[in-house]
């Protein structure tokens, strides 16, 4: 009797044990297991891929669709498009098998976190379980994104932000680098449902909703692997070639609407052809004005980005630790890298030189030592603002006030003659040229020079190279590699948030920033899937590595051969502007105000190139 009534009292106490601080719901779904997707839902997307030009019923918004049409398959042959791996929005829907776990805190038992991999591209997601919050802006992005869950009644309810572009369908309809997801996963006995919610300010009109149904699998008896390594697949292509399709010269644009008998409009009409009265509007639709959606319209004016900007704006440094002892400051107009050690802190570009005096406590909090080696990566406001004071509170000991009488190392240049109570200010010669001419402040002027290839430190156990990159924004541009940390800093050539500031007057050029690009890339490699491995410090914008340089090379590259094309062809500026040229790459890069706007980055191009 006694027994029995313990029995019945048990679950009114567990109801108040910590067993159950967490929602109930949170016990009772279980999506973990091996499961395979149902191929022959959506059977096109899962067997030989959707075919070109089929838009209709996705939310595809102007330059997603020009995007796509640009976009030539033979694209994965380059090098460093070989081994992409599927975004997360597409990985769910991906052929192979998934394999589900949780991770859980040995002491506790409390979930922190559920797994997700993949067959397909080895894709491994993680989903936060345990509160934690999404990076800052300007942390790394990856394929699968950072996903955070709850438990909400009997779903599983995911966000993830901090993508990278990539694809939502293999058709080339893009996803870019400023997507969210939301999903709803679902487990219905031996079926597993999760609906996607992706929006995208780039390349959608409004958020594309999708669904993917999964069996549960008996066991483990799947293969798992997916390993990819790049080679040569074309020889003889040049660098700077990025197969694609000029404006309204998509070949197969017709194929799927002749296949189907359908008209034409209605196969690359997006978002508006799910909506009700859409067939009916059809029938009015001209071949003409059909057509003209393969390109962009005459004149248009050019879009602004939609993207987040990662710089913080709040008038405090932000400090973000990289690898090894190397960090990223960012919040005073430009990204700053601080590496430390035994030996003083070695840094790579000042910032604007409005709030330095917070840029030198967080680097104090870093390091005791000194600032001893300063570089800059270019002659531009934002990264040589800082110098004076940056210069100002640090020392170089390896360098006396005065040796056999001369000053050092400013009897080469005639700046800085106590290196021994200032860091060493450093750059490409050409930095202190264009800083003379401006007549800039002599503190703010580099002492430490170099005129051709490179400049080579060995500092806290590290080989430092800064390289030349000869006409690239400006004709003083250096990129600098932190070879143990493997980290390079890229300086204005790369950005995440803008076209590149190609600055004709100081020695910029297109061809010059193209090259410049390529050689970032000849220095980078991936850990896995074409991630990961070698991180890229951009001027401007968020931690990357080399994915988001050979997007930003391609981008780049494909407009260039626009500009060219029409230069050839004999046309004037204004009728390169109004031919939309970067109409694709707008709703991501482009500006009508500020400093750098679309229209200024394009004149660049044509002038560089005529």
């Amino acid at each position: 009797m006694k027994t029995r009534h313990i029995l019945q009292l048990l679950p009114a106490l567990l109801i108040h044990s910590s067993i159950y601080a967490q929602p109930r719901a949170a016990l009772d779904i279980d999506v973990t297991g091996y499961w395979t997707p149902a191929l022959h839902e959506d059977g096109l997307e899962r067997g030989a891929g959707p075919e070109i030009a089929d838009y209709g019923g996705f939310a595809l918004n102007d330059a997603g669709r020009l995007w796509a049409l640009s976009y030539d398959p033979s694209r994965l042959t380059l090098r460093h498009h070989q081994c992409d791996a599927y975004v997360m929005p597409y990985q769910m829907r991906a052929v192979g098998n998934f394999r589900i776990w949780e991770e859980r805190d040995p002491h506790t038992q409390q979930l922190i976190a559920i797994h997700v991999w993949a067959q397909t591209t080895e894709g491994h997601r993680v989903i936060w379980m345990d509160g934690r919050p999404h990076p800052p802006a300007w942390a790394p992005h990856s394929f699968t994104g950072f996903s955070t869950g709850r438990f909400v009644g009997n779903a599983l309810e995911v966000y993830t932000t901090h993508l990278k572009q990539g694809w939502l369908r293999r058709n080339g309809s893009p996803e870019s680098d400023q997507a969210t997801a939301i999903e709803f996963i679902v487990r219905h006995g031996d079926h597993l449902t999760d609906t996607t919610v992706v929006t995208d300010p780039v390349f959608l009109s409004e958020p594309e909703v999708r669904s993917n149904d999964y069996a549960r699998q008996p066991g483990d008896h799947h293969a798992w692997l997916y390993a990819c390594d790049d080679g040569e697949q074309i020889t003889g292509r040049a660098p700077d070639s990025v197969p694609h399709y000029p404006f309204g010269k998509q070949p197969f644009a017709r194929e799927y609407s002749d296949r189907y008998k359908l008209p034409f409009v209605a196969s690359l009409a997006g978002a508006e052809s799910m909506y009700p009265g859409f067939a009916a509007r059809v029938r009015t639709v001209t071949e003409v004005e059909a057509a003209a959606k393969l390109q962009p319209p005459p004149n248009r004016p050019p879009e602004t980005s939609r993207a987040v900007d990662p710089e913080p704006r709040d008038g405090e440094i932000h400090v973000f630790p990289i690898r090894d002892n190397v960090y990223l400051l960012a919040g005073d107009g430009g990204n700053i890298v601080v590496q430390t050690g035994e030996q003083g802190t070695f840094v790579v570009d000042s910032g604007s030189g409005m709030i330095s005096d917070k840029v030198i406590a967080e680097i104090r909090k870093l390091s005791p030592k000194p600032i001893q080696f300063l570089v800059n990566t270019s002659v531009h406001a934002e990264h040589v603002g800082g110098n004076t004071k940056l210069g100002a509170s640090g020392a170089d000991p390896s360098l006396p006030g005065s040796f056999f009488g001369l000053q050092a190392p400013g009897a080469a240049t005639g700046h800085l003659a106590d290196p021994a109570h200032n860091a060493t200010l450093m750059a490409h010669n050409n930095v202190v040229l264009r800083l003379e001419a401006a007549k800039a402040p002599e503190s703010m002027i580099p002492a430490d020079t170099y005129l051709e290839e490179r400049r080579r430190k060995f500092h806290n156990g590290e080989l430092i190279e800064a390289f030349h990159e000869p006409n690239a924004i400006t004709d003083g541009d250096s990129i600098v590699h932190f070879r143990r940390s493997d980290i390079i800093v890229a300086g204005d050539i790369f950005t995440t948030t803008q076209y590149p500031f190609i600055d004709l007057k100081n020695g910029g050029s297109v061809q010059g920033e193209i090259r410049a690009l390529n050689d970032i890339l000849n220095r980078t490699g991936y850990e896995h899937e074409e991630q990961g491995g070698t991180y890229i410090v951009p001027g401007h914008g968020y931690l990357s590595d080399e994915h988001e340089v050979v997007e930003y090379r391609d981008m780049v590259v494909i407009i260039r051969d626009r500009v060219q094309a029409m230069i050839k062809a004999g046309a004037t500026l204004e009728q390169v502007k109004a031919a939309g040229v970067t109409a694709d790459y707008d709703t991501r890069y482009g500006a009508d105000s500020g400093p750098w706007t679309t229209s200024m980055f394009i004149e660049a191009v044509y002038n560089s190139l005529k």
